[in-house]
C-alpha cells in the first residue's frame, strides 16, 4: 500500500495510479486518508456484482440518495477541479 498527500498526487498523477498495479493507493487530504485508488480486476469485478445483487446494498444505497448532497459546482471548488 503506498500513501500519498492529494498534493502530491496531482503532481505525478501517472506515477501513483501506475502503483495501483502493486497494492492500494490511499490518497490524503489534510493528513487524514481520503480516497482509495485501487486497480480493478476480475475479482473485483466478481465483487462488484455481487454488491450490484444485494438487497442490503441495494437499502443502503436508496437511503444514501434520499440524503442531501452537494451541488457539483461545489464538489468542483472542495476538489480544486476548476478550470
Amino acid at each position: 500500500m503506498t500513501t500519498v498527500s492529494l498534493q502530491e498526487f496531482r503532481l505525478h498523477p501517472d506515477k501513483y495510479l501506475a502503483a495501483t498495479a502493486n497494492g492500494d493507493v490511499v490518497l490524503t487530504q489534510d493528513g487524514e486518508p481520503w480516497v482509495v485508488l485501487r486497480a480493478v480486476d476480475e475479482d473485483q469485478d466478481r465483487l462488484s456484482a455481487a454488491y450490484a445483487n444485494s438487497p442490503e446494498f441495494r437499502r443502503m444505497i436508496q437511503q444514501r440518495r434520499k440524503e442531501q448532497g452537494i451541488p457539483w459546482t461545489e464538489a468542483k471548488k472542495q476538489l480544486d477541479l476548476e478550470s
